[in-house]
């Protein structure tokens, strides 16, 4: 069965989840297949050599099957390398400490145009979200924004050392 923009349900789900293993900012799993995943969907067929339409008919879904299926993880995870600039490049630390005193927004999305949703106070532990394999997610400008779970939601902070750290004793 094709998915394309306007579909809803658990397998446009299912597909935000493979392409977010591949790379691909989807930003907050949701069941509706709107332009963003639609755009993505593109991006994949044109790096893999496919019809750019932006539908996942037989030929797309084999395609992401096939590249989600030779993706091999990390056995084990070292505390985040850090840019010059403090930005987080990987997430995959289980634990993060917020260090801003004035306390951090989270956000809806990875960027400072989606709302936001609570504020964490300074210390503050938080987790990274175990749904998403690349935990870091791009804003528009290339930012890194860390999936957290808070609320019993995935919510997004930004990756970078002024307001985040891997807590070590984690």
């Amino acid at each position: 069965m094709a998915l394309q923009q306007g579909d809803t349900g658990s397998q446009v789900e299912q597909l935000q989840r493979q392409l977010e293993k591949l790379g691909y900012n989807v930003g907050r799993f949701n069941p509706n297949f709107g332009p963003l995943l639609e755009e993505i969907v593109k991006a994949f067929q044109a790096e893999s050599g496919l019809l750019v339409d932006g539908v996942v008919g037989e030929q797309t879904e084999s395609a992401i099957a096939r590249a989600v299926a030779g993706i091999s993880l990390p056995t084990s995870v070292s505390p985040p390398p850090v840019s010059p600039s403090g930005d987080f490049t990987t997430g995959n630390w289980p634990e993060w400490r917020i260090v801003t005193q004035g306390g951090l927004n989270t956000r809806s999305g990875p960027g400072f145009e989606f709302p936001v949703e609570s504020t964490l106070t300074g210390g503050s532990l938080v987790t990274r979200h175990p749904d998403y394999t690349n935990p870091v997610q791009g804003d528009r400008t290339g930012k890194p924004w860390l999936v957290i779970t808070n609320q019993g939601t995935a919510q997004f902070i930004r990756a970078n050392n002024k307001f985040i750290e891997p807590d070590i004793q984690s």
